[in-house]
């Protein structure tokens, strides 16, 4: 009996009807974790972990061992990540199988017939470094949220958890707001010029003074220019035309699909990994947590005959597309997000998950088109009494025409910038040419804080900062909203008084462990030990340096924080009476105790001691 194991039922079935004669079980995700009653991380004991059970995944293991002592052959093919490698190590360390038993670890990218098939007859070892990656990382979140949350619970008086990542993901969205609200607004007046060309009109703005801003503090400034210029005469003093190329963008990653998902869809990011999960496991698409843009070349060569056939040979570029992706941290172990089947064609698909897959399959197909082309016009006009003596200023109109559509017949990239200029048409004018002024418009304007984070804006900020990987950001945008950290405004992400309270405890208290880069840094140990280049115990030892001696002061802070003066006197003995908080509430009592045991009783809200974590 040939026996292949997968992470879902639904996964389970595809797989089933495309290998014949094997049997297909499905383990539903992790069977074990670290307990919930307790660290379950022994740091003196070089941070050794205990693993349970997970609630109600008894009976479930037990048929999964039981199937696996019994099999010929057994193919572990949990996703091809950490987490998947973590599974199928924690299945094989509890089953103890013979060591005669041939034991394999199969992974691909799509669930289709060939790579099922071509992943079987390929398959390897269980890579060790890729557990021990994952063991680091769940060490580190569960140090962090067991010990650090008891704390900020006491010193804040409510329910609350400190995340290792989600903590840091909270901050951004705290120091956002914090930098919008002590943003201070000013006026500026800005002055452009209308300006007519026998009857072709246009306007231009002012470009640039010498030895001045552009920009005026006062319409004072502004108005005694435009005196200046309305009796002059104005001419074209350059003209440049030139033809500009936008390329297309690569194909979807975890971090832009749920970008553009919730651009062009209005999806969460929660939502887009749900849709992407059911398209992946129907074989609709490749494995939708990548961080990587690499394209195999078989699958770039049946993109181009598709646009050939479609489109023509003016939208298939001479040489296939080749794209890299810009950060820094990427790993390239999987394919971008793209259709398993290039032919079958959005229309093709209807029921959730239509929508994204229409988004994949254009954002794919475009990926392998050519640019669109836009002539760019260029003008640059002077003013002054005389042609040959301009005044020390000059005014510029630019504007674009698009002659070919390229990739954009298909696809265009969705935008969530509500003050996003449109294209200008501007006329191409020779040189030298006299222009008739029609006005000088000043216009008002106020300078503009930052915007708040939009759940694909954070999204991209935890990528650019290196802050999560593709398979957390989503989970990251929806724990600090659920736990009433932050909240949706419109689109935008704000802040909560519970969330902007706890992210300045957590930066006062945890200055290190709670820092962006810090929290970047870590997560490229974790990739360092995913390729064997550092231990998990070295990794962890450094994590702990940096972590117990702020987490010592924290504990000593909350002391003084959880006895405080009234400025009352004991009715008993005299002596000051004090609040004492604890986790039952709190209480006044003398601070002679014991030898004065006069208590009043004071209602406090109950807080809650129990850990929580991500």
């Amino acid at each position: 009996m040939k026996l292949v194991i997968v992470e879902s039922p639904a996964k389970a079935k595809k797989i089933a009807s495309f290998l014949e004669g094997w049997r297909v079980e499905a383990c539903r995700g992790h069977i074990r974790d670290l307990p919930k009653d307790k660290l379950g991380v022994y740091v003196e004991q070089n941070f050794r972990p205990t693993y349970t059970l997970l609630p109600r995944k008894g009976s479930l293991v037990n048929r999964l061992i039981k199937a696996m002592r019994g099999a010929d052959v057994v193919y572990v093919a949990t996703d091809p990540d950490r987490e998947g490698e973590a599974i199928a190590w924690h299945l094989l360390q509890l089953a103890q199988l013979d060591k005669s038993k041939s034991v394999y670890r199969a992974t691909f990218n799509a669930i289709t017939e060939p790579a099922v098939k071509a992943a079987i007859q390929s398959p390897k070892q269980l890579d060790i470094a890729l557990v021990e990656a994952q063991q680091t990382r769940r060490i580190l979140d569960r140090l962090v949220g067991y010990l650090v949350s008891p704390l900020a619970c006491k010193t804040l008086n409510g329910k609350l958890s400190a995340g290792r990542v989600q903590s840091v993901a909270i901050r951004l969205v705290v120091e956002r707001e914090q930098a919008i609200q002590a943003f201070t607004s000013e006026d500026y007046w800005t002055l452009s010029a209308q300006l007519k060309a026998d009857d072709v009109a246009f306007t231009a703005q002012l470009h640039r003074i010498k030895g001045a801003d552009v920009r005026f503090t006062s319409p004072e400034q502004a108005q005694k220019l435009v005196s200046l210029l309305k009796p002059a005469n104005f001419w074209i003093g350059k003209a440049e035309q030139s033809t500009q190329e936008q390329k297309p963008r690569p194909p979807f990653t975890t971090s832009t699909m749920q970008q553009a998902a919730s651009k062009a869809l209005g999806l969460s990011p929660q939502r887009t990994m749900q849709l992407a999960q059911g398209l992946y496991e129907a074989g609709w698409i490749t494995y939708h947590r990548t961080d990587s843009v690499a394209v195999s070349p078989e699958v770039k060569a049946i993109a181009r005959q598709l646009i050939h056939q479609e489109y023509g040979e003016d939208y298939r570029p001479a040489t296939p597309r080749t794209y890299t992706s810009r950060v820094q941290h990427t790993q390239d172990a999987h394919e971008a997000i793209r259709p398993t089947d290039i032919q079958r064609h959005p229309d093709d698909m209807q029921g959730d998950g239509a929508d994204l897959y229409a988004l994949i399959w254009k954002r794919f197909i475009a990926s392998q088109m050519t640019s669109a082309r836009y002539t760019v016009i260029q003008l640059l006009i002077l003013a002054g009494k005389e042609t040959n003596k301009p005044f020390p200023l000059a005014f510029k109109a630019q504007g674009r025409e698009q002659v070919f559509d390229g990739y954009l017949r298909i696809y265009q990239e969705p935008s969530d910038d509500e003050d996003e200029e449109p294209s200008v048409t501007v006329p191409f004018i020779q040189q030298n040419t006299a222009l008739t002024l029609v006005d000088l418009p000043i216009k008002q304007g106020k300078t503009q804080p930052q915007k708040r984070f939009t759940e694909a804006g954070l999204v991209k900020k935890l990528e650019t900062e290196g802050v999560g990987r593709p398979s957390t950001y989503a989970s990251m945008v929806e724990t600090i909203q659920r736990k009433g950290y932050a909240q949706k405004q419109k689109r935008y992400l704000v802040p909560t008084d519970i969330g902007t309270q706890l992210c300045s405890y957590l930066v006062k208290q945890f200055p290190d462990v709670f820092d962006v880069s810090y929290t970047a840094q870590l997560e490229n140990t974790l990739d360092e030990i995913a390729m064997g280049k550092v231990t998990r115990l070295q990794a962890l030892q450094d994590f702990w340096t940096t972590f117990q001696p702020q987490l010592k002061s924290a504990g000593e802070a909350i002391v003084e924080t959880l006895v405080q003066p009234t400025g009352e006197n004991c009715p008993e003995c005299g002596g000051e009476l004090v609040e004492r908080r604890s986790a039952h509430g709190g209480f006044v009592g003398c601070s002679n105790y014991p030898s004065c045991t006069y208590t009043q009783q004071i209602e406090h809200k109950p807080i809650r001691l129990h850990p929580v974590e991500d």
